[in-house]
């Protein structure tokens, strides 16, 4: 199969999927990711947004190639993601790309404004996958993706309807996520706990409710001809 991460920053499908995605390696299938934005915003340290999308940019290679993951970025100006004829556009050229038969995202109630406008993109852009007429420069693609949304930073409002036991490879989500020092900098700028502590205790909260010792936790995507199939999680 083919997976793809939507995400809305560099990092995010590190901090979010990246034990799902470590699972799906190891059975076999292709990884990719997408990126909305560059995350041009997230430093105090960088002189200039440039400078600090270069960096995140190559920090998520260096987290990709760990993962074994293609990638493609967007390049969309961090907080500033809205959904336009454009950006939709872009979207549906990254679906088309990976061609994918499941898609992990960001929730579309995420209150991160560039998380939730990736998420509510992805789901309203679906029909559009197959059409011929779309303005798009990928090929229209036929397969029905199952869609799932991850959980939020730090669980807020997200209610999983499904869990992925992550156990077996936290450390390897960990060592991927380690890879995006410039985020761990910044998140000591306005939160108590640096990126690994957070991540740390939200999947082990999602392992409390699963049962396990750290989870990652999702919600599905409905709709008509693209109901979700539960059993292509890993």
């Amino acid at each position: 199969m083919n997976i793809l991460a939507l995400v809305a920053h560099p990092d995010d499908a590190e901090f979010s999927v990246a034990g799902t995605l470590y699972k799906y390696k190891r059975q076999g299938h292709n990884i990719f990711i997408a990126l909305t934005t560059s995350g041009n915003q997230g430093s105090n340290t960088h002189k200039t947004r440039k400078e600090i999308a270069a960096v995140r940019e190559k920090e998520q290679l260096a987290a990709a190639r760990l993962l074994g993951a293609k990638v493609r970025f967007l390049r969309y100006d961090d907080q500033g993601l809205l959904d336009t004829t454009h950006s939709r556009k872009s979207v549906i050229d990254a679906i088309r790309w990976a061609n994918p038969d499941v898609i992990l995202t960001h929730y579309p109630s995420d209150p991160s404004t560039d998380h939730g406008t990736t998420g509510k993109i992805a789901g309203e852009v679906m029909l559009s996958l197959p059409g011929k007429l779309i303005p798009a420069d990928e090929k229209p693609i036929f397969k029905k993706p199952s869609l799932f949304f991850f959980d939020t930073a730090a669980g807020i409002d997200f209610l999983p309807e499904a869990y992925v036991d992550i156990s077996e490879v936290f450390d390897l989500k960990i060592q991927t996520l380690s890879k995006h020092q410039s985020q761990i900098a910044w998140m000591g700028v306005f939160a108590e706990d640096n990126l690994i502590e957070l991540c740390r205790a939200r999947d082990r909260f999602r392992g409390m409710q699963y049962g396990c010792q750290y989870a990652e936790a999702y919600r599905a995507f409905r709709l008509h001809g693209y109901m979700p199939d539960f059993r292509l999680l890993p």
